[in-house]
């Protein structure tokens, strides 16, 4: 499913339960409008109602009165003409109320009409005075009245029953639509969140897999689902890993190649040099000879040490097995280290102590490998080293590695009095083929393999190589020379057990290559 199917879809959702919201609100609505529209018909039957109680009620008073009157000794002339206007306007609300249906006080006003009518037909007092009259007017006006008030009660009641309803839409209006508003932010939460997970777990898996090609990882990653955009995204990424295996597996097959076909005529011309120097086939030779000599033989061993690094990094990334010798002796490894670069330290001024205080127990190690990543970090200590500075070597025994890792270990630290490491090179310190030149110090600008070699071995080891950054902090501005320096930290295990012989495949991507 594409990703702007899934967005359609995520805010469909919600609005669909926002309109049944709106609809059962609209549904509610309706009924209180229908039970107010009810409630007014009724009132408006209730008024009409009452506008008959009162012309029939002004008939039975204009009765009374004309009694009174009659008893008083007023003319019927002067009575009658008050009851004929009170029964046109009786007969004029009946006429107007037609359509009400029969009520209780129909018989009521019925009855005053019969009693009036009567009187008026005799045309005289008489009947307005009779007892039996005037004992039947009383009983139609309270008929009227218990009549109206049955009314009133009846509306009453009704008008309570339309109120409830209402009430009670309204509450349910209230609370269906709280439900549905908080079942429709439920859902568009966990919609958004499937789908933000669908499309940021993916995301996340491909910027991890492009970290690792950035950094040298060229190991497949696992299919990465989701949208079809993701999913182009991922195989794009996953076919320029493929090619970057594939350029890196070019790499170091032609580093290994050329690193073969350089090796050969170097150790020929060190041979020849060194039989030079020694006089054979040309005699002694003068100063001036020795010391041209001695600049063939200083560049070509420099060439030698560079092939050699490129063949045992060309060696670590096609996955060969690292060479363990039992009973290697750690500080023996450490002096052949410190005498291979010797020479070229003292040619700069440059002394290297060595401090290894205690015993150690013999070891498991790659001795040629582990003696090259030692003389690379002196060599690199010295390279940084103006003349008059020194470089400390230091062994020592340590119950914990880097990072806290518990067990024995060796740890041997190199310590210069140089300027530091720039801030800006400290992350990619340890990657190959990365250098560049150091301020205030006469180190050449190399190819970038020593640090990342000794590194690659001392891991293969089950150790680890890293920059000392409080050794870096720690330096009091005004020491001079002092004030900076660098320390790098190798750690070896004590432990006699064999690590396993394709670990140094595993510490670099391009091993799984093939």
């Amino acid at each position: 499913m594409r990703l702007l199917t899934r967005l359609i879809l995520s805010h469909t959702a919600p609005v669909l339960v926002m309109l049944i919201a709106l609809g059962v609100v609209l549904g509610s609505l309706a009924r209180i409008t229908a039970s107010q529209t009810l409630l007014s018909d009724e009132t408006e039957e209730l008024r009409r109602e009452a506008a008959l109680h009162h012309a029939a009620w002004a008939v039975g008073l204009a009765m009374r009165r004309g009694q009174e009157a009659c008893v008083r000794g007023v003319p019927w002339e002067n009575v009658a003409p008050t009851l004929r206007e009170r029964i046109d306007a009786l007969k004029a609300e009946i006429g107007d109320t037609a359509l009400l249906p029969a009520g209780p006080m129909l018989p009521s006003i019925d009855g005053h009409l019969r009693l009036v009518q009567r009187a008026l037909d005799d045309d005289t007092c008489d009947r307005l005075t009779d007892p039996d009259v005037q004992r039947e007017r009383v009983r139609l006006d309270e008929q009227l009245t218990d009549a109206w008030v049955l009314r009133i009660g009846e509306l009453q009641a009704r008008a309570q029953i339309k109120e409830d309803d209402a009430r009670m839409a309204s509450g349910a209006a209230l609370s269906n639509g709280l439900a549905i508003t908080v079942a429709a932010c439920v859902i568009a939460a966990v919609l958004a969140h499937r789908i933000a997970r669908t499309v940021t777990e993916p995301l996340a898996a491909i910027a991890t897999q492009a970290q690792r090609l950035g950094k040298g990882n060229f190991d497949a990653s696992p299919e990465v689902r989701g949208p079809a955009e993701v999913r182009d995204l991922a195989v794009e990424i996953e076919t320029m890993r493929r090619r970057l295996a594939e350029i890196e597996t070019l790499k170091q097959s032609f580093l290994a190649s050329v690193s073969h076909e350089l090796r050969t005529p170097l150790t020929k011309i060190r041979e020849a040099i060194s039989l030079l120097g020694d006089g054979v086939g040309g005699g002694a030779l003068s100063e001036r000879q020795a010391r041209i000599l001695h600049i063939a033989r200083v560049a070509c061993e420099r060439e030698i040490r560079m092939v050699t690094t490129l063949l045992d990094l060309s060696r670590f990334s096609a996955g060969s097995p690292i060479r363990l010798q039992d009973g290697s002796s750690i500080d023996e490894l450490i002096r052949g280290a410190v005498r291979e670069e010797e020479q070229e330290a003292l040619e700069r001024g440059v002394t290297v102590h060595i401090e290894a205080p205690g015993a150690v127990p013999p070891c498991s190690l790659d001795v040629a490998l582990v003696e090259r990543a030692v003389a690379n970090l002196v060599r690199n200590a010295t390279s940084v080293s103006k003349p008059g500075q020194q470089v400390l070597v230091r062994r020592e025994l340590v119950q914990a590695g880097p990072g806290g890792r518990s067990g024995g270990r060796v740890m041997i630290s190199v310590t210069d009095q140089g300027p530091g490491v720039p801030a800006e090179i400290r992350q990619s310190l340890f990657e190959e083929f990365k250098t560049q030149p150091v301020a205030n110090s006469p180190k050449r600008v190399g190819i970038g393999l020593g640090l990342a070699l000794s590194r690659r071995i001392a891991r293969a080891h089950g150790g680890d190589l890293e920059l000392d950054e409080h050794a870096l902090s720690g330096a009091a501005p005004g020491d001079g020379d002092r004030a900076a320096g660098a320390t790098f930290r190798l750690w070896l295990p004590l432990s006699t057990e064999r690590p396993s012989e394709h670990v140094s495949a595993a510490l670099h991507p391009s091993a799984a290559l093939s």
